[in-house]
């Protein structure tokens, strides 16, 4: 099986259609300020973030290939050994569970080990938020994404 042909539309933004006619972006956008009380990282670190295009937004057929092409669009952006993602389940529906899982299968399936994926929760009252931060492997940086994701992660619990 094969991802989708996928198109770099503008720095840090891709585009691919499925054969069924659904058009997908895929986008990166700057988390520095989610982590600007660590400079030394702040700047590399960018959120995922994904999004049905067009009047189909509803329609959406279960497709492997759209896993894997999201996969591979990941891989492609993490390739430069220099920045991090984080991803964050959308909560606004109550679907963010689904979202995990289904991002979570998508990475076991899809993934040939050059990225690592360290899961975090926060617990806010009414809410659960659900999120990862992706690396690869040969990052120079990357215990340190690590560290500051994970420390994140626990401050937010505190609060």
């Amino acid at each position: 099986m094969q991802p989708y042909k996928f198109s770099i539309v503008k720095k840090n933004y891709f585009e691919f259609t499925t054969t069924a006619g659904i058009s997908y972006a895929c986008f990166f956008i700057s988390y520095a300020d989610y982590f600007k009380d660590f400079k030394e990282v702040a700047d590399s670190i960018y959120s995922v973030n994904l999004e049905v295009l067009g009047k189909n937004k509803h329609n959406v057929a279960l497709d492997e290939r759209t896993g894997l092409t999201i996969v591979e669009i990941l891989k492609s952006f993490l390739s430069k050994l220099e920045e991090a993602v984080v991803y964050v389940c959308d909560n606004s529906d109550g679907r963010e569970l689904l979202r995990k899982r289904k991002f979570d299968i998508w990475f076991r399936k899809y993934d040939d080990g050059t990225i690592i994926k360290v899961d975090g929760h926060i617990v806010i009252p009414n809410f659960d938020i659900y999120n990862a931060i992706l690396i690869h492997k040969d990052n120079p940086n990357k215990n340190r994404f690590i560290e500051v994701f994970t420390e994140l992660n626990e401050t937010s619990n505190e609060k």
